[in-house]
């Protein structure tokens, strides 16, 4: 599923993904400001932000799991 808004001179894209049974939503800031954000949806009782990232290199050495890797490359691809 993905959403897209234009807010505060910015574009917002949110995209879900499911990684080993667990959904996260990734969200793609571009334009005054840019970053990607990723934050879990499943299994988060607190219902945090999630993390911020400066771009995709960043979240993608911050993530170990090699799937959570590929669904990040193909999301900055756009091919999901």
């Amino acid at each position: 599923m993905e959403k897209s808004f234009f807010v505060n001179d910015s574009y917002y894209t949110s995209k879900e993904i499911t990684v080993l049974g667990n959904t996260y939503s990734v969200t793609i800031v571009t334009g005054k400001y840019n970053y990607v954000q990723i934050r879990k949806v499943s299994n988060n009782p607190f219902g945090s932000s999630g993390k911020q990232f400066d771009n995709f290199d960043h979240a993608q050495e911050h993530y170990k799991c090699p799937e959570m890797k590929v669904q990040l490359l193909l999301i900055e691809l756009k091919l999901i």
